[in-house]
């Protein structure tokens, strides 16, 4: 940590202290922690970082998990890039009520900033995100720029638990920040289409700390260029051709259930309709592979006995798969739609394309079957045919 008590006043590890300094307040043993009252001493190193540690090993409920240099540097970095713009900014403030010291707090907008490098659960996530909420402070993750690979024209491999702290822009695309403290730079991931659990077509756009010149930074939205576009058109293409030439290869329970209800009515899951797989409004909210869980739904339309039917009756098929963790969802905090939204929009989609026809709210009418391609060349074509309309 950066931050100590001396003489019942915060010091920290961000100003001109020397490490003489230092070493003389801790002769006098009252360096303290501020949210469990035990001593600390300084690490005053060559190697790391400079930080306060807790004396003997103690629990204490402001630690969360152990910080690497590379997060402590962050921190700085950050604390140093907040402090320029206009309000007083706290390092590591301890919220007693909820137990939780955000890496800067921004007491006059009560706005929480977390760096986050360690591995981290999304449930644990939620549950600090939560915490801010229930105080009513804004709050907003960056993550450190080690949790995130390009592995080619706007295509992206990063932690999986990142997503989870997705926002939305104000075009309505989910979006992430991410920060390098050995740069002092900024990398602020746009327009974000999940691919698979790690995998994610997104714009990415990176920016020197000075440049980026307050904190409204952190939601900026950018043009989208016809060239961006045109990417995700083509890694979404890709993706569902490797959905195709994999998935007898594939044993997660989703594929298996679904390849086994294909099977005994007389389909192959790579031959899935074209019209599955596509990239909806809101389907990230379900972590389930979306050809997997769309070609569900017009097997479910299919088998029904009457061309009319209930968002309902889908609704309790779903949640039954989801209750027996054949189907996953995700979980974004900050966002109010759910895995409903991502079903009802798939809905829509259908309605566009005349499978469907909305008689009422929640109601549908068939209005004609689904195809089922008969080779791969034929579904390889069709998908490039949906490609365009998606």
């Amino acid at each position: 940590m950066l931050v100590a008590l001396f003489n019942d006043q915060f010091v920290d590890m961000v100003g001109e202290t020397t490490k003489e300094e230092w070493y003389l307040k801790n002769k006098s043993g009252k360096l303290r922690c501020p949210v469990c009252q035990n001593r600390v001493i300084p690490k005053c190193g060559t190697k790391k970082t400079w930080h306060f540690a807790h004396h003997s090993f103690e629990e204490c409920d402001g630690i969360h998990e152990g910080e690497t240099d590379y997060h402590l540097l962050g921190k700085k970095g950050l604390f140093r890039w907040v402090t320029q713009m206009k309000g007083k900014t706290i390092l590591e403030y301890y919220i007693r009520d909820i137990k939780q010291r955000p890496d800067l707090f921004l007491k006059e907008n009560q706005h929480a900033i977390e760096f986050q490098c360690a591995t981290i659960t999304p449930e644990d996530l939620s549950k600090r995100i939560s915490g801010y909420q229930s105080q009513k402070i804004a709050s907003d993750w960056i993550f450190g720029m080690k949790r995130i690979k390009q592995k080619g024209p706007d295509l992206y491999v990063m932690n999986s638990s990142d997503l989870s702290a997705a926002k939305k822009d104000s075009n309505g695309h989910l979006y992430l920040n991410y920060y390098c403290p050995l740069k002092e730079q900024f990398f602020l991931l746009r327009n974000i289409i999940p691919l698979s659990q790690k995998k994610v077509a997104a714009h990415g756009h990176a920016f020197s700390a000075k440049q980026c010149c307050d904190v409204q930074w952190l939601s900026r939205t950018f043009s989208n260029l016809e060239t961006h576009n045109l990417n995700h058109i083509i890694l979404w293409k890709k993706q569902k051709t490797t959905w195709r030439t994999t998935a007898f290869k594939n044993i997660s329970p989703a594929v298996m259930y679904i390849k086994k209800v294909l099977y005994f009515n007389h389909h192959s899951l790579t031959l899935f309709p074209s019209i599955a797989g596509i990239p909806t409004t809101n389907f990230y909210h379900i972590e389930t592979s979306p050809y997997l869980w769309q070609t569900y739904i017009l097997f479910l339309m299919e088998k029904l006995p009457l061309s009319l039917f209930s968002t309902c009756f889908i609704e309790k098929e779903f949640q039954r798969l989801l209750d027996k963790r054949i189907f996953q969802t995700r979980d974004f905090p900050y966002l109010k739609e759910s895995w409903r939204d991502a079903v009802e929009n798939y809905l829509s989609y259908l309605v566009d394309h005349h499978l469907l026809e909305k008689v009422s709210v929640g109601t549908y009418r068939k209005l004609q079957h689904v195809h089922y391609p008969k080779t791969l060349d034929e579904a390889l074509k069709l998908d490039e045919i949906f490609s365009e309309k998606s």
